[in-house]
């Protein structure tokens, strides 16, 4: 499927678009860029069943096109990316509790 996705961290909102593959035999979601503020964007998740739960996997290589954007993403990648981690923790205990 083709997704609209919207970057907004402190003062900076950028939208974007991206191919979201779904793998379901690997357990593996993947995304390319399309259109928007990136040179190159691209992200994957990786599901791995563990003993009582699952463990997940998340990567991403990207870069912006404008020098500032770089600069602001470079300061603020790993807070971005606990947001990130938090969102989706927080919408699988909604769907799934603590099973």
């Amino acid at each position: 499927m083709e997704a609209d996705l919207v970057i907004s961290f402190k003062v900076f909102r950028e939208k974007f678009g991206s191919r979201v593959v779904l793998r379901p035999q690997d357990r593996r979601i993947e995304t390319e860029y399309l259109e928007g503020p990136f040179q190159h964007m691209r992200s994957n998740w990786q599901f791995r069943d563990v003993k009582d739960g699952c463990e997940v996997s998340f990567d991403v290589d990207f870069a912006f096109k404008n020098r500032l954007l770089q600069s602001a993403a470079d300061l603020f990648f790993y807070e971005a990316m606990k947001r990130i981690v938090r969102a989706f923790e927080q919408r699988a205990h909604a769907l799934y509790g603590n099973t």
